[in-house]
């Protein structure tokens, strides 16, 4: 009965499900909600998964957590995830009408809604376990966490206490592998409809016109260019113009995974344009090519995590090898990597690969 009953509250909760609304990725408009961005059947479903695992825990009986929890089980991991992955596929893929074009802007809004379902409803089920289980270091969020008795206490004899919680860890587990496993899936939708799309003519605008071959009394490499900064002026203009309208929607997890594998997508980029200007770098040119990387890896990690740098490291070594000396060249080019690494410097390319980059440069003074 209680399996039943809780199927067709699924149902129900998508039936009547609604999404936030005035929801834009004009960045000049505010948006009509707040956040996090979800759809209504998240909260309905989980309000429904906590008052069944409180009733179920109440009856200290473990013939009926036995029965009761396993079918939650099924349910969240079929009905429940299976409807939000029915609509990602078949109601908001966010793919373009016309070839070249980007998807319509209410398509990706949905997507992204979708993914922060997931995400929520992840969280949302592992504080409804843990203040079921009586975890103290759970705290009251958006009513779903009433803080239960301790789980010996509801269940004093023999090993059962043990059998609850391992009962309750398994609800969680399961539904969050299931849930760890569609986010990435769809985070990699984005990135190949929408994100790496919208990088390709950042990049293209970012470098127009950019000469790294500089005369040697400093004349300024580009001609409809201003300042020293240029290069990374352009990044960070085209980089927020796209990044952030999706930062707004998306959950910090969410955005956090999204912007990690467009970063990789961008760090593999910017050393394959690295490369093609093989033959058309001068050693000012060098320089200059230096820091509009690093202006590039600053604009593109700014407000992220530390770590998100790390992507960066081969360009990073790449531009430093560019603009070695001739005395510094020569020892790193004769010294061994294990003797590298005891100096302090971790190399992320290959001798043939550090080889490579040194010749880069042209005519060299």
């Amino acid at each position: 009965m209680t399996t039943f009953f809780f199927r067709r509250s699924v149902e129900k909760s998508f039936q009547i499900d609604e999404a936030p609304s005035d929801l834009t990725l004009n960045p000049n408009k505010p948006l009509g909600s707040n956040p996090p961005f979800i759809t209504s059947a998240v909260d309905d479903v989980m309000y429904i998964v906590n008052q069944v695992l409180q009733r179920t825990l109440a009856t200290s009986q473990r013939s009926v957590v036995a029965s009761v929890i396993p079918g939650l089980s099924r349910v969240l991991g079929s009905d429940f995830y299976g409807m939000i992955q029915r609509k990602m596929r078949d109601e908001s893929y966010p793919k373009a009408a016309i070839q070249g074009a980007l998807p319509p802007e209410n398509v990706i809004i949905s997507f992204l809604v979708l993914i922060n379902n997931l995400d929520v409803s992840t969280d949302y089920v592992r504080r409804i376990v843990r203040t079921n289980a009586g975890d103290q270091n759970s705290s009251a969020q958006n009513g779903h966490d009433v803080k239960g008795p301790p789980v010996d206490e509801l269940f004093p004899f023999g090993h059962d206490a043990v059998f609850v919680e391992n009962a309750l860890k398994s609800l969680l587990s399961s539904f969050e592998n299931k849930t760890s496993e569609l986010i990435a899936e769809a985070i990699e939708v984005m990135l190949k409809q929408v994100m790496r799309p919208r990088l390709r003519p950042v990049l293209i605008e970012t470098f127009r016109e950019v000469d790294y071959i500089v005369p040697v009394d400093g004349t300024d490499r580009d001609e409809g260019g201003s300042g020293e900064d240029l290069v990374a002026q352009r990044f960070e203009r085209g980089w927020q113009a796209f990044t952030l309208p999706i930062k707004r929607i998306l959950t910090p997890t969410n955005y956090e995974r999204l912007v990690s594998s467009t970063i990789a997508y961008l760090s593999k980029a910017l050393e394959k344009r690295i490369w093609g200007y093989y033959g058309r770098v001068n050693e000012l040119g060098a320089v200059r090519m230096e820091r509009d990387i690093a202006g590039i890896v600053n604009a593109a990690v700014k407000g992220g995590r530390y770590g998100l740098r790390d992507a960066f490291q081969r360009c990073i070594q790449m531009t430093l090898i560019l603009n070695m000396d001739d005395e510094e060249w020569e020892e790193l080019a004769h010294s061994t990597d294990q003797e590298q690494r005891e100096a302090g410097m971790v190399w992320h390319l290959d001798a043939a690969e550090r080889a490579r980059t040194r010749s880069i440069v042209k005519d060299r003074l």
